[in-house]
């Protein structure tokens, strides 16, 4: 049978033109006839390529009966924690003698047991002669488009084999347990919510069967969707169940998984000392595992969730090196999380640089990836685009992610408003959100914003973890001493990026460094800043409605032209930071298109705004960059309520697919509330066309997409009252 696929196409084909019989063309070949018959079958069936296939499976003679093997794998799924020796004893009770090998190959045939091979998180069947022959079989259905009879074949498989071409039939086609092995393929290949309820149903369905093996792995795969949902209730309750299950079970694997999980709800609860006894447990467990990227991977999750980022990029780095990396979504992955982990530790070169092969589109990775990319903006002083890559992290998010991920954008959001020394709008954002966290009982995320916003905890054990133990420190930095003794230990923590974003609430010690010549430790582009640098200007543009300018926090009265108000607008948007820049070629076409000296204009405007906002001059300079000439912001930092309005929208889409309605109403309200009257008011120039459009038509849709939410919720007199202001606005709005 392993005859090479020529000689097979020759015999067929001396068959088929000499027009003899098959016997007799069979024994002029030499070979058995019945080869040759099976030859020419295979031939009609897939044609020369369908001759490379070995032949069908056939089960050995002396393999136990069908129903023999079910009865002592049912033995393993009935009593997970029964021993080989437990099982051979309980069947010669019942009159049947079997080896222990033979229960061993048994349970090993049907992925009941912990194999010492390569197995990974989830135990799919090995790949025996019958399951490789199945495999070619399935395909070969599917090819043909006779799905139903591929589904059968996979039905009456033992165990399926790690192979994605069962997730191509339809779960109503598939066994139970075959509709189990494909959902352990489809973790973040669709939404979370949608995965843990087919989990769910599952697991309810093996225990009502009793089958508390393949229940646990349905119980395991739920958990993982939980954890990414941060169900925080409904993870203690399932993971207390899946241990009770597994409490004599000899897999270090799900002992792993269970211990990895546990220690992140101790984690979250603030149990220090649990969470660590957790994470001991999960490093014995790791020396008897597989050494497969996958189980660092999850102690470098652990990590993460204590605080620790060191250790997580340690471990991170171990996954790493036992991963080849032939699957590109894998090394995409990989990708993400160290890029993320280096963004927390400060390494924001080596952050970017990951970010570039990072995975942007699975479910749950666009939204890390912008995360990371706030981070790194951040750091390197780019607040605009921090503030941006937040906002859009909380629009990507999925509804199940949304809990995840609304902490770490609103406290960085809070951040860059606190670097620019408004404290007020700082401390609004950052705990607006403490209802919510509340609600969902992540107990350290309600720690960590309550020491940022400058209230005291004193619990020793809550102080343990790093990141709240840092904040702590940076909190009583009151001399230089205890300000570097707190970078030191985020240094040792992996923990500098975040410290780089926490200081920015605590300015005092370091503008107080400064102004003594002292080394503060920081980059230069966290210390250009104005919370830091006094000196540095901060506009509050306001154009949703009437001008009004802010400049440092204090109104300044002017009474600028149409055009100069257009140009400011316009500068606040597209060069809004240092270093930012305007191609001279736009400002001319956009405003002066016909004039003989639009340079002469531009200089007149300049020095107007100037004067009337209080603007330094040297501060907007004209240069050439690349022989284009620009005019270039080098040192003034711009807001707007524009600003306001999209990032307010953002947080209240997020809320809205949450289901968090009441959070949502109160986002959705705050961003209309901005609208004071009609923007760009007689400013006829194409630029403030085309963005005035572009504003009126969000507003519009936002507000009839709000409405019809009140409307659904019987709030119509609120739906009525909103539609009629707003039309005071776009008049032309449709009910």
């Amino acid at each position: 049978m392993n005859t090479q696929p020529e000689v097979r196409f020759r015999a067929v084909e001396t068959y088929i033109k000499n027009g003899e019989s098959l016997r007799r063309t069979s024994e002029k070949l030499g070979l058995p006839h019945m080869t040759l018959w099976r030859w020419v079958k295979w031939y009609k069936i897939g044609g020369k390529k369908n001759l490379k296939r070995k032949r069908q499976y056939r089960r050995p003679w002396n393999r136990p009966s069908k129903e023999m093997e079910e009865s002592v794998m049912m033995l393993k799924e009935r009593k997970p924690g029964l021993t080989l020796r437990k099982a051979q004893q309980t069947l010669e009770t019942e009159g049947i003698k079997m080896s222990i090998r033979g229960i061993w190959s048994i349970w090993n045939r049907y992925a009941l047991t912990a194999r010492a091979k390569k197995s990974g998180l989830y135990p799919f069947g090995p790949f025996t002669p019958e399951a490789k022959d199945a495999l070619l079989r399935i395909k070969q259905k599917i090819g043909e488009g006779m799905t139903r009879e591929a589904a059968k074949i996979a039905n009456q498989l033992p165990s399926f084999p790690n192979d994605n071409i069962i997730t191509i039939i339809p779960d109503k086609l598939l066994s139970r347990k075959r509709q189990l092995d494909k959902l352990s393929l489809l973790f973040t290949k669709m939404p979370f919510r949608e995965y843990y309820k087919k989990a769910k149903l599952l697991r309810e369905i093996f225990e009502k069967e009793k089958r508390y093996y393949s229940s646990i792995f349905a119980g395991i795969l739920g958990m993982l969707a939980l954890s990414w949902m941060e169900r925080t209730q409904e993870r203690l309750k399932l993971v207390k169940k899946l241990n009770e299950k597994a409490k004599f079970l000899r897999e270090p694997r799900v002992k792993f998984l269970l211990s990895i999980e546990e220690g992140k709800l101790k984690s979250t609860s603030l149990n220090y000392a649990d969470t660590m006894l957790c994470l001991a447990q999960c490093k014995k467990l790791l020396r008897s595992l597989p050494s497969e990227p996958v189980y660092p991977d999850y102690v470098a999750s652990l990590f993460t969730s204590i605080g620790d980022f060191k250790n997580a990029i340690v471990y991170c780095n171990k996954m790493a090196e036992l991963s080849s990396f032939e699957d590109k979504y894998d090394k995409k992955i990989f990708s993400s999380k160290i890029a993320n982990l280096y963004a927390i530790a400060g390494r924001y070169s080596e952050s970017r640089k990951c970010l570039k092969n990072a995975e942007k589109e699975r479910r749950g990775f666009k939204t890390l990836f912008l995360l990371s990319s706030g981070y790194c903006a951040f750091g390197q002083g780019n607040l605009k685009e921090a503030d941006t890559c937040l906002r859009k992290a909380l629009e990507t998010s999925r509804k199940e992610q949304v809990a995840n991920y609304i902490k770490s954008a609103s406290v960085n959001l809070a951040a860059t408003k606190a670097a620019l020394s408004n404290t007020k709008e700082a401390n609004t954002t950052l705990r607006k959100y403490l209802p919510l966290l509340r609600k969902s009982k992540t107990m350290r995320d309600i720690a960590e914003i309550e020491l940022l916003s400058g209230r005291k905890i004193d619990d020793k054990q809550t102080l343990r973890f790093p990141v709240l133990r840092l904040l702590s420190l940076i909190k009583d930095s009151s001399t230089p001493g205890r300000y570097k003794r707190a970078l030191r230990y985020a240094e040792t923590k992996g923990l500098t990026g975040f410290f780089h974003r926490a200081i920015v609430f605590f300015p005092e010690i370091v503008v107080s460094m400064l102004e003594k010549g002292m080394n503060t430790g920081l980059p230069k582009t966290i210390l250009r800043f104005p919370v830091f640098n006094k000196e540095v200007p901060v506009y509050n543009i306001k154009f949703l409605g009437k001008l009004f300018v802010h400049k440092n926090q204090k109104y300044i009265r002017q009474r600028l032209q149409p055009k100069d108000t257009a140009f400011l607008i316009q500068l606040a948007l597209k060069a809004g930071e240092p270093e930012k820049e305007i191609p001279l070629e736009k400002i001319y076409n956009n405003f002066w298109k016909n004039s003989i000296n639009p340079s002469r204009n531009l200089s007149h405007l300049l020095v107007r705004i100037k004067k009337a906002i209080n603007l330094p001059s040297h501060l907007l300079e004209i240069s050439w960059k690349k022989d284009t000439p620009v005019l270039i912001n080098r040192g003034i930092h711009f807001t707007t309520d524009y600003d306001e309005y999209k990032q307010s929208l953002a947080q209240a889409k997020a809320l809205l697919r949450a289901g968090e309605w009441g959070f949502a109403k109160r986002e959705y309200l705050r961003a209309f509330k901005l609208f004071r009257g009609e923007p760009f008011k007689k400013m006829y120039n194409n630029w403030s066309d085309d963005k005035r459009l572009e504003i009126l038509f969000s507003y519009e849709t936002e507000v009839l997409t709000f409405t019809k939410e009140l409307q659904k919720r019987g709030r119509n007199e609120e739906s009525e009252k909103l539609l009629k202001k707003a039309k005071r606005i776009v008049p032309l709005i449709e009910e």
